[in-house]
């Protein structure tokens, strides 16, 4: 929801369609080397601002800002959920008001469709004129009333009720024809009713909520392939979890094709890598270990739990109970939660299910991911325009909630981060993704190609794989 908010007020250096095209927004051309905006060695990025950009108060958007928001970006005491690629600028400067040429410290392959754009970590460009003297960002009130270059301001934000955002007039691709009304309903049940009385104009909906709405002559629907591939994250940094054969052994006690054809009406269908199935990146040989659970009780037993009279596993006269962590605001994640339960019930696994908001759960240091305060969590990990991973899944990483380490797995990230030649990077990405379903660290469930309902009268409406909201300055009501 963040990011779908941030895209209203900000606009990125690339944006991407809803077939998943790489369209310039910020800048008039992507940087490639045909065009002269990444060098030979693939250490200099060259991007050029858009003409006659314009913040929402009017003043200019230059290279200015862009060198502005970079030194933000790596200020220690500013709390970013991660620097990934932008700690390889060794050098950033301007030339003129509408060039920035970035000098890296090594090769990035995901420089030019990454920085300033989308990614599991995405950064925005801000106001120098605003936020050069505010100090510590975090506590700089810009944060409650931003001033962005995109196609909307917001004009107030009610909290836990709703925030309104009204046209820019000074938007690069003209003033937006309606203004937009943002309703806060954390339980997704309330998202339903609101959309069945026609209090929304659209909606993301859950599967098990379509046949209910398929009557409503008021509503059409839209499928869009998304970045997102969720699963459940293993905390490795901890018994029992530390141990392979333990996670071998719970993914094998879990029907993943079950969940999808139960829980999402196989319009979710069953995912075993992190890469989406539209990236060039994917393998469809992947696959993580099958539903098998008299597997699974070897593995329990192998590695020292084994059936108590009473039905439960016990090592050393200790019950396996595990935490495990979910967010409200998911209808099929909290569907997830009670068949992963049940499921390891029936191996005697006890499950304790601890709900926690999805703002707390993803709060850099402090939230319970990032804290590790679970033995196993739903997360809907999302995935950037470029294939790389490696914010998830090297030793380290921002997104590793999982807290596992391979060191082959990091150096494989690192060596396809500065290689050029795109067969080579995807090769891989193949051997990461198969040392993952090897290992475990993280079990993914399915890819969550979304539906969206939206009243019939709503024109323009087009969500995209990364966000929907790219193109909300071309809705419009008919």
């Amino acid at each position: 929801m963040e990011q779908q908010l941030a895209r209203l007020v900000f606009e990125p250096f690339v944006d991407f369609n809803a077939r998943g095209q790489a369209l310039p927004a910020l800048l008039r051309v992507i940087p490639t080397g045909s065009n002269g905006g990444i060098s030979p060695d693939g250490r200099t990025v060259i991007f050029r601002l858009r003409r006659n950009l314009r913040w929402s108060d009017g003043v200019p958007v230059t290279a200015g800002d862009v060198l502005f928001t970079l030194k933000a970006i790596l200020d220690p005491r500013n709390p970013v959920r991660s620097r990934e690629g932008y700690d390889l600028i060794d050098r950033a400067v301007a030339r003129g008001s509408d060039t920035v040429v970035l000098h890296l410290r090594r090769p990035w392959a995901p420089a030019a469709t990454t920085y300033f754009s989308y990614g599991a970590v995405p950064q925005v460009v801000l106001p120098a004129h605003l936020l050069a003297n505010a100090g510590p960002l975090e506590r700089a009130p810009f944060g409650s009333a931003p001033v962005g270059d995109g196609p909307y301001r917001l004009s107030w934000w009610r909290r836990g009720d709703g925030l309104r955002y009204v046209p820019n007039d000074r938007y690069w691709r003209g003033k937006p024809r309606t203004a937009l009304d943002v309703r806060i309903a954390p339980d997704p049940s309330t998202n339903f009713i609101m959309l069945q009385s026609g209090q929304l104009d659209w909606n993301l909906i859950a599967p098990s909520q379509l046949a209910a709405l398929r009557s409503n002559a008021a509503l059409e629907f839209l499928r869009a392939p998304s970045a997102i591939v969720a699963g459940l994250a293993f905390n490795t940094a901890r018994s029992p979890f530390d141990d392979a054969r333990m996670r071998r052994a719970v993914a094998m006690s879990i029907d993943r094709d079950g969940i999808s054809r139960k829980i999402t009406l196989g319009y979710y269908p069953v995912a075993d890598s992190i890469q989406p199935p539209f990236s060039w990146a994917y393998d469809p040989s992947i696959r993580q270990p099958a539903y098998d659970p008299a597997t699974a009780d070897r593995l329990f037993a192998s590695a020292g739990w084994h059936r108590a009279k009473d039905g439960s596993l016990r090592k050393d006269g200790r019950a396996l109970d595990v935490l495990y962590v979910q967010f409200p605001e998911s209808n099929t994640g909290v569907r997830v939660a009670t068949a992963v339960q049940a499921a390891l019930r029936q191996r005697g696994i006890s499950v304790e299910i601890k709900s926690i908001s999805n703002a707390q759960l993803f709060l850099p240091r402090t939230g319970a991911l990032a804290a590790g305060q679970f033995d196993i969590a739903y997360v809907p990990w999302t995935t950037g325009p470029d294939p790389d991973d490696s914010a998830i899944l090297s030793c380290g990483g921002a997104s590793n909630y999982m807290r596992w380490c391979d060191r082959s797995v990091t150096a494989l990230e690192s060596a396809a981060l500065i290689e050029t030649d795109r067969s080579v990077r995807a090769s891989m990405y193949r051997r990461v993704s198969g040392i993952v379903a090897r290992d475990v660290p993280m079990l993914f469930l399915f890819d969550a190609d979304y539906t969206y309902a939206h009243v019939r009268s709503l024109r323009g409406f087009d969500p995209g794989p990364f966000v929907p909201t790219w193109n909300a300055w071309m809705w419009h009501r008919s």
